[in-house]
């Protein structure tokens, strides 16, 4: 959008200098400060001619104020197509540091909590002949059970003292 502002600034400019009927010349006065206008003081040293004054031609004013329209038509579809890709950049850039984020602790206990309560439902399922005994399905499941509880109660210790548990199970 802030190229668009410089744009329409230009478009102004080139669409007012022909209105002024004179040469526009700039200079710089002893103050170091940088004027334009269409008459240079007497004593500028440095006054240059910026825009010509041309006499006026209707085809010739038409044909010039075509391509003047096609080149800012030009530079604002470049500029609107740079701002799309820079914007679908930054939208890429923010997906990929979502992805690359590593999980608040929060979403860390939801997501064991999820995996642990699977496994407790899986292994509910699971016939009495997978376990070799009432009491291993049992041990098993309450084992499930007990790091669920201690997950929700206390997840820092959860997370900092894994276990692994093998069980009584027959093989497969």
């Amino acid at each position: 959008m802030k190229h668009i502002a410089s744009i329409l600034f230009l478009l102004g400019i080139l669409l007012w200098v022909p209105a002024l009927n004179a040469d526009v010349y700039t200079w710089t006065d002893e103050n170091g400060v940088k004027h334009f206008g269409t008459q240079p003081p007497e004593n500028a040293t440095d006054a240059r001619v910026v825009f010509e004054e041309e006499a006026h031609n209707a085809a010739a004013d038409q044909k010039r104020t075509e391509a003047q329209e096609k080149e800012l038509t030009d530079i604002i579809r470049d500029l609107e197509r740079d701002e799309q890709r820079e914007a679908s950049e930054a939208r890429q850039k923010k997906i990929e540091a979502e992805k690359n984020r590593k999980p608040t602790q929060q979403e860390r206990v939801a997501a064991e909590k999820q995996r642990l309560e699977k496994k407790i439902a899986m292994l509910e399922a699971k016939p009495l002949d997978f376990f070799g005994s009432q009491k291993n399905k049992r041990v098993r499941i309450g084992y499930y059970r007990y790091r669920l509880e201690t997950l929700m109660s206390d997840p820092e210790k959860y997370f900092s003292e894994p276990t692994r548990f093998e069980g009584n199970v027959k093989s497969q």
